[in-house]
């Protein structure tokens, strides 16, 4: 019953909000969920969710619960208690991964409000290695060697 409640609340959430976020794999990310319209007195509940049915972070009656947190998410998603008295119920994302990109929604459910995130997770940029630099280097070592041995033959055909 106590999994079902949430659920009953979150299907009566109305008022929608959509921020894009943008990630590289590996990378931390704050996924962000704010009300700054209204006062949260008392407890807060709020549930963080990935496509609306995956448990990324719950706050319970202004607590945090990990009973139902998804595998994938576990020690990898922190939020900031001390902001929630002023309506900042954002998470912080850790070591962030190319399945994590997708769409994440926040239910406020004291205020009946949620906030949609679009996170894109990027592949993380290849940058050229010394390796590769050295490598490149070796393949133009012939052309500089036939240089020098055109040079060589050169001069020693005009000294005979």
């Amino acid at each position: 019953m106590r999994c079902c409640l949430p659920l009953v609340f979150l299907l009566l959430i109305q008022k929608v909000s959509l921020q894009d976020v943008q990630a590289v794999v590996g990378d931390t990310v704050i996924l962000p969920c704010s009300n700054s319209h209204e006062a949260l007195l008392g407890k807060v509940s709020v549930f963080w969710r990935f496509g609306d049915t995956i448990t990324v972070y719950d706050i319970m009656d202004s607590s945090v619960n990990f009973d139902e947190q998804a595998t994938s998410y576990k020690n990898r998603v922190d939020s900031f208690p001390a902001e929630w008295t002023k309506g900042n119920f954002s998470i912080k994302l850790r070591d962030v991964r190319k399945s994590d990109g997708g769409t994440y929604t926040c239910f406020l459910l004291n205020v009946n409000a949620k906030n949609k995130v679009q996170l894109t997770v990027k592949d993380r940029p290849v940058t050229p290695t010394d390796s590769n630099s050295r490598n490149g280097d070796v393949r133009r070592r012939p052309d500089r060697l036939s240089l020098l041995f055109a040079f060589l033959l050169g001069c020693s055909l005009l000294c005979a």
